[in-house]
Order: structure tokens, then sequence, then C-alpha cells
């Protein structure tokens, strides 16, 4: 099987890591130090916050290769901050069960897991077994009859889900179907320090959880992927085929329902009111995924537009995430939400697994096969089954079609096998493949050009393909703008409603028209800019926000998608 490799094997230097030092940046800030880290009692959310912020800790210290200022303190205060059965909040009595503090713990699962893997510390092994025999095994037998109809509870939450419902056990989060994160960390958990009961339990969650049409239950998209990809853990774990089948139709369900014209997230299925980047992060993650296990690039190529736009526009200058406008259910104008412009009670830790993922998804190997899925600037060590190769990239990558890879040694005595992304949106005749300045066939499938050479130590590989601007169709389900966006790549372009270029298009003005746009020329200006023919209006990317100072950043507005004429979007389903 196509496997990662180990954070240690890799350095890496490139956009991704810079995103990732300024989210690491963010999470060494005072409101997330050991002082603040830990929620006093009454804290709606038990494990959540601390789960997220040491899960974050932990992926970024890694995929950076920095030293953590906290996370040694805080794993060290884990004893005197929960309670004496192991975990965070309230002791329930039995029979009760509160879904935010499974959701919240979820998170924690994780976290630890990912520190065991890290630093193979047994005592992390014995807390997760004490989480797992005090909190989750009580909700046996619960799960079955999760209250999953919407005239059970309250639809309408705010950002921060509230518990406002009492059903049989279930004491019910706005957050709908968060109980079911917890398949997330539980299948974590099982892989980790495996045992029977749990097990049952999974088995109990996913039974329940097939049941059930999340798009018709209202359900939250955030809970929906993290769900989808706790079936997809448990199907590496059992090899149950339907697994993976139903997280593929989960992601089509996202995908036609659940997703923006920017490939972010509506928050909830039939509420398009903001976007959350830990969903964001979700669906990314289970792209890849579903890739790894299917081979099918189409999901490769959905995780590319998630990573450098929707995540690449909700990260802040401060490198912090936040929640935007659900792009094209009013017009086309993307804009972060001015009272969520960081969400540091969740995204913004959750971007930190999100950019950390990334960077670990830049090199698989399997066998004697090198795959290369995404492009960064780096330099990685890869123990091959008769050596081991060293090798440099240099990627310009989302901007321009151009990596190099020079092979700084090896020791591998056969032919490597070497496959590189080619996107769908790329033109075959385009790609070009040289080793030494000469170049050389490369066979295309599957979304790869593939690559066998020897590779000795000094190769230097090529391989470019190229980058234009182009159209796409507005897809989103609740898309009330029917048109279409311009792309440079995988980037999503939109202009700016304050420059003179805006008002010579009419931009900013209601119901203004971009009639006749399609067929300006559309003059190449460099790093993924365009100068819209006839005017003076530029197209760039939309994921500059990080690079604006806040104030900037907070009054960013451009338009994405330019309309042909509007048309109704659809309704919420009752």
């Amino acid at each position: 099987m196509i496997t990662t490799l180990p954070f240690e094997s890799r350095e890496a230097y490139g956009s991704l890591y810079k995103r990732a030092v300024a989210n690491f940046d963010r999470l060494e800030r005072e409101d997330y130090d050991p002082g603040h880290l830990f929620k006093e009692s009454g804290y709606g959310w038990p494990g959540d916050w601390e789960g997220r912020t040491l899960l974050a800790w932990t992926l970024l210290a890694r995929s950076t290769r920095r030293e953590p200022k906290y996370l040694a303190q805080a794993m060290g205060m884990l004893d005197e901050r929960t309670n004496e059965d192991g975990y965070f909040g309230t002791r329930h009595p039995a029979g009760t069960i509160d879904e935010q503090q499974l959701a919240g713990h979820s998170w924690y699962l994780r976290a630890l897991c990912e520190y065991y893997d890290w630093k193979r510390d047994e005592s992390v092994l014995d807390r997760i077994r004490a989480i797992v025999r005090n909190l989750l095994l009580p909700a046996a037998g619960h799960f079955a009859l999760y209250p999953d109809r919407p005239e059970q509870r309250t639809i309408g939450g705010a950002a921060i889900g509230e518990v406002k419902d009492k059903v049989g056990a279930w004491y019910l989060s706005t957050d709908i179907g968060c109980a079911f994160i917890m398949l997330d960390g539980a299948t974590h958990a099982y892989e980790m320090a495996p045992e029977p009961g749990l097990k049952s339990l999974i088995e109990e969650m996913i039974g329940k959880w097939m049941t059930i049409d999340p798009a018709a239950a209202f359900f939250q998209t955030h809970a929906t992927l993290s769900a989808a990809r706790g079936l997809l853990r448990f199907y590496e774990s059992t090899g149950r085929k339907e697994l993976l089948a139903k997280v593929e139709e989960l992601l089509l369900l996202y995908e036609e329902r659940g997703m923006t014209d920017h490939y972010a997230n509506y928050n909830w299925f039939g509420r398009p009111e903001w976007t959350e980047c830990c969903a964001i992060v979700d669906s990314f993650m289970l792209a890849v995924g579903l890739w790894k296990h299917t081979g099918n690039s189409a999901h490769l190529d959905a995780a590319h537009h998630i990573l450098y736009n929707g995540l690449g526009h909700g990260q802040r200058p401060n490198g912090g995430f936040g929640c935007d406008v659900c792009l094209g259910v009013k017009d086309g104008y993307l804009s972060p939400i001015e009272e969520m412009f960081e969400a540091n009670w969740c995204c913004t830790m959750r971007g930190g697994e999100g950019l950390s993922r990334a960077i670990e998804y830049s090199y698989w190997v399997r066998d004697r096969e090198i795959t290369l899925p995404f492009y960064e600037t780096s330099a990685v060590t890869l123990a091959l089954a008769d050596g081991e190769i060293r090798l440099e990239q240099s990627s310009a990558y989302p901007i321009e079609g151009s990596v190099r890879l020079t092979v700084r040694s090896n020791t591998c005595r056969e032919p490597i096998a070497l496959r590189l992304y080619v996107p769908s949106w790329a033109d075959s005749r385009s790609v070009s493949v040289r080793i030494d300045g000469s170049a050389v066939d490369a066979d295309i499938r599957q979304g790869f050009a593939f690559v066998r050479h020897l590779f000795p130590s000094g190769t230097e590989l090529t391989f470019e393909f190229g980058i234009e601007c182009r159209r796409e169709s507005a897809f989103g389900f609740h898309t009330a703008v029917k048109g279409f966006s311009y792309r440079h790549g995988p980037l999503l372009l939109g202009v700016g409603t304050d420059g003179a270029g805006a008002s010579l298009l009419g931009i900013g003005q209601t119901g203004a028209s971009s009639a006749g746009l399609a067929e300006r020329e559309m003059e190449p200006l460099g790093a993924g800019r365009y100068r819209i023919g006839g005017t003076e209006a530029v197209l760039s990317p939309i994921n500059d926000l990080i690079e604006l100072d806040e104030e900037a950043a907070r009054r960013s507005r451009k338009l994405v998608l330019f309309k042909d004429s509007y048309r109704e979007a659809p309704g919420p389903r009752t």
C-alpha cells in the first residue's frame, strides 16, 4: 500500500512551511499558553480547546521541526486538570451523555494518539485507555438511539454550539451530529490501543451512522466529515469495503450539497451562513485519504482546490484561521465575516493540522515507487527496498507549473519509479520532463507523469506543465449566481472592489452585469495575476489575506463569481 513518510524524514521550506510557521507562532501567544489552555468548570466543550491545541502543537512541531514552547509543560499538567476518571469536565450520571463532551474528547484523544506516535510515552497510552474506559464505553448502547430527526432538536445554533435539548440519554448540541466527531477519535484510539469493548462501540456508532442522511438531518458538515474520517480509519483497520464505499458517498454528498464555490463549506447542510476551517481541513484530509485508497485522481484534484482556496483564504495575517461568507449565496463576493474574523476557539488550531498534513502529503512511497501528489520546496530522505535516496525539491507551484528535483545521494542499485502529479486542468501537451537537461518520455496515467530511472547521485530532474487563465462554471448547491469564476491553476481569482479597475467593470454596483467579460483578453502580470483587457481591473488569487495587514484583510472583499444572470438558490431540505 502507498504510504506517507515519517515527518522526521523531511524538511520543508516553501509556502506551506511558511504558513505552518505563522500558525505555530499564533498558537504560542498568550491566549494558548498553559495558563489559558485549560478551561474551568462550566466550559461547554470540555476537552475541545485543549485537545485541538495539543494536537496542533504536536503536528506543527513535527512538520516544521521546531521545538514547541508549551507542549511539554501542558502535558505535565494533565493530571491536575482532568477529573479522577482521566477526562475533562463533569462526570455525568450513568445513562446520561453530553455530545459536546464526546466531541471535544475526540480531539483530546487524537492529540494523545499523535503525541504517543511521536514520543512513544507509555503513560500516554494509559491516558487513552482511561478515556476509553471511563467516558466512551459508558456510551455503549446509546448511540443506537441517537436522536437524528430534525423535530427532536433545536435547528439554528450560533458559531459556538450550545446544549439546547435533552432527548433520552442525550444532551444535544446545536452543532447537530457532533457526537459522531468521536468516530474520528475512537478509531484513532483503537488503532493505538485496540480492545474488544472499544471495537464494539465503534461498530455501534457506525451502525447508527449508516442509517442517517446528514443532509436531511441538517447535520453540521464538520461533524459529517470528521465521522467520515473515522470510517476511513476503521476501513484501514478492518478492510471492510462497505466502509470505503460509504466514505466516498459522504464526500460526494458534501461536494454536491455542502461545499461553497471557493471550496470551503456551508457550516450546516441546509444552512449556508458561514464557512468553518475545521470542516475545510477535514474535507482536505478526507479527499487525500480517498485518493490513497482508490487511486482516483479526481479526489486529489479536489484536495488541491480545497488547500489553496478554502483553507488558503481562511488563514489570517496573524497566522490564525477564521470564517468567511459562503461565496455565491447572496452574491459573487468573497470576504471574511467580521465577528468571526478569527475563530481562535477551533479553526486556528485545526488549521495547524491541515498545514502539517499538507507538508506530510508531499511524498509517498510504495515498494520502489516514489509519488509526489503535492509540491513544496523541501528535502527528503526515502528508504526503499535496496537502499536510500535523498532528494531536494524546488517548487514554484501553484503559481507556476515548475518543479526541480536534485538527487543528493542514492545508494539504490535498481531503477526507481517516480510519479509526479499532473493536474486535470493542465494540458497534457504542456507536460515536460527532463533529466540532466535531456527530454525523457513520461507516461501520463491516473493523474501522474510516470518516469523510471536509476537516478544516480547528482541527477537533476525538471518537471513542467503549463498554467493559464481559464474559466469554470459556478457549482455550489446554494449558489444564486449563475456564472463563472476565473482560475490560475488551482487558484481562484478575484477582483478587489476598492480599486479604479473595479469601477470600470461596474463592480460594486447592485446588480452590475459582467456580460461581455468572457470575451476580454487576460493580460498575464505574473504571480497568478491578470489584467482584464480594456480595463485597469486586476484578477489576483483569493488566498492572499495572510500577506495583508490585519486592517486590509478585515476589509478585503473580492468579486470571485462573475454572473451571467441570477437564479433562485435551492432552499433547505425539509
